[in-house]
């Protein structure tokens, strides 16, 4: 894994210690924590994708938490107008 990628996720981790402690609604955690996770993502290599999701995955569990359907950015929300 690059050093900047492991700096973020550092950082990321960091972040998610605070956020824990003062977050009281999952609505206000997931949609930030998502974006900061794709983001990270977004810049890896393919072969960094499976070790940077795995690393998340722990940060995530090291506080009891765990990704819900629809949490994971792309997930579970319909393309096009919304609406009957």
């Amino acid at each position: 894994m690059r050093p900047g990628i492991h700096e973020q996720l550092e950082s990321l981790a960091d972040k998610l210690d605070h956020w824990v402690a003062r977050v009281r609604h999952p609505a206000q955690f997931w949609p930030q924590f998502e974006t900061l996770a794709a983001e990270i993502l977004d810049q890896c290599a393919a072969a960094e994708r499976d070790q940077v999701r795995a690393r998340l995955q722990d940060m995530l569990g090291r506080h009891g938490l765990e990704r819900l359907p629809g949490h994971e950015r792309g997930a579970g929300l319909p393309l096009g107008k919304p609406g009957p």
